[in-house]
């Protein structure tokens, strides 16, 4: 079984090599292709000096990061794939055994765990860990299951079709929502990925962007009146309360901008 990791850049050369080294410590057979934007920081540069047979790499202008991830899945050659963004890492040990169960289980269609958020320096500042699968909140609720933790088989992706470019901030979401509707997906109770939280990063510069696009997803779901009526409602509940009584949208609390020094794809 063959792993493939697709990971969206755009100057991100100051966080780049903590996501490489941690997709080449992988057990598990794998590749990384990496899809550069144009990036005049030296991330093109950090690329070509690595001496890491199983990574390959682009560079050249896109149109932004949902059509960077649509590239790299249709160059990915593997059997189970992974979606990292270049300011993230996945913690090599948990996810070489949530690929285990793919190859136990040549039904199950998706696994996905938990996470660590990170700050600009890579402490853990926080950690969460998902419930069971439910379709049904993850429709309604969304946020439950952190998008970066979710590894999934390369026949889901050929059922769902590619990442929708319409979406800037919630595409991934759009897709796990087609691929994993009636799929056979796993839980795996412990992080697989230390996603990084800085103020650069597209999570912190405009969270509700996100929290907007998904909602109209969401609703494009809807069955009837009352599931648009408990859709708007949950959101409208979750902006209403949840900055009140958390640092929500932020995971783990406020940032104070440091200037453009990095862009998450």
């Amino acid at each position: 079984m063959l792993f493939s990791v697709v990971t969206p850049a755009r100057n991100a050369g100051r966080y780049l090599p903590d996501a490489l080294d941690s997709v080449a410590a992988l057990r598990t057979p794998h590749e990384h292709v990496v899809i550069d934007g144009g990036s005049d920081d030296g991330t093109v540069e950090l690329l070509r000096a690595r001496s890491d047979p199983a990574l390959t790499y682009v560079s050249e202008p896109d149109r932004g990061q949902t059509h960077a991830v649509n590239k790299g899945l249709a160059r990915a050659r593997g059997d189970v794939l992974g979606w990292l963004n270049a300011d993230d890492a996945y913690l090599p040990d948990a996810v070489d055994r949530a690929l285990d169960r793919f190859a136990r289980d040549p039904a199950l269609m998706s696994v996905f765990g938990g996470i660590r958020f990170a700050d600009a320096d890579g402490r853990v500042r926080r950690t969460y860990v998902p419930g069971p699968w439910s379709f049904g909140r993850y429709l309604f609720l969304g946020d439950y299951v952190p998008t970066p933790a979710i590894l999934f088989r390369r026949a889901a992706l050929e059922r769902a079709g590619p990442l929708d470019e319409r979406w800037e901030d919630a595409a991934d979401y759009d897709l796990y929502l087609r691929m994993l509707h009636r799929a056979r997906v796993e839980r795996v109770p412990e992080p697989l990925v230390r996603f990084r939280y800085h103020p650069d990063s597209k999570t912190a510069r405009d969270a509700m962007k996100a929290q907007g696009e998904a909602l109209e997803i969401r609703l494009r779901w809807a069955r009837g009146r009352r599931d648009r009526a408990v859709m708007l409602g949950f959101d409208a509940l979750k902006r209403a309360v949840l900055p009140r009584v958390s640092a929500w949208p932020a995971p783990y609390g406020r940032l104070r901008s440091r200037g453009a020094e990095t862009q998450r794809r």
